[in-house]
């Protein structure tokens, strides 16, 4: 999967429910945010994610199928 940006759509997550599952590509960040769960596709592995404050304005491509928040506001960019 060769994008920049999302050609699907995405799914503005602003509250400590899980995303619904799918498959997604990055994160566009809108409010600082921590992450206290996510689930990786098998292909694609990052360490040390949850707990970190993730600060507004950033854009992170990763492969995932599901995440929750403990705070903040994250866009999940849709990959299909």
């Amino acid at each position: 999967m060769e994008r920049e940006h999302s050609t699907v759509g995405g799914i503005c997550v602003s509250d400590t429910n899980a995303v619904a599952s799918g498959d997604y590509y990055g994160i566009q960040v809108i409010a600082d945010a921590v992450i206290a769960s996510i689930t990786f596709k098998s292909d694609y592995s990052l360490t040390n994610l949850t707990g970190q404050t993730l600060k507004a304005g950033l854009y992170r491509p990763m492969r995932f199928t599901t995440l929750t928040l403990t705070s903040g506001v994250v866009v999940c960019e849709r990959a299909s």
